[in-house]
């Protein structure tokens, strides 16, 4: 079985955002597609300048991957689902990443959706 391209060196940890180019821990530059809003994870591109939020570096890893690989959500092959996330997770403006929510009940606290009893 060989290796999903997404996981390979160049897809896994590219060097540089695909778009910008800056390189890992830079700042992507000003109207870069990929850069997040790190208060509420939209696009920085167009954002409100009044947004107090610090600028978005390029960690090697497309905005979201690192959460969907850490949590399993992934398509069959191996790439990142991208759609479950914004769908499921929600953006911790302090952590500034995706967090899956937890789902709790009376007996049953601290419970994620995927640990949940059946």
């Amino acid at each position: 079985m060989s290796t999903p391209r997404w996981l390979r060196r160049r897809g896994w940890r590219q060097r540089s955002c695909p778009r910008c180019h800056a390189k890992i821990g830079r700042v992507h530059h000003e109207r870069c597609p990929v850069a997040r809003c790190l208060a509420t994870a939209l696009q920085r591109t167009g954002h409100d300048e009044t947004c107090p939020c610090p600028e978005d570096t390029w960690s090697g890893r497309w905005p979201g991957a690192a959460e969907c690989f850490e949590y399993g959500w992934t398509y069959g092959d191996g790439l990142p689902d991208f759609n479950r996330l914004m769908s499921t997770a929600a953006w911790d403006p302090v952590a500034h990443r995706w967090i899956r929510p937890v789902h709790q009940t009376s007996t049953d606290h601290g419970t994620t959706a995927e640990e949940a009893p059946r």
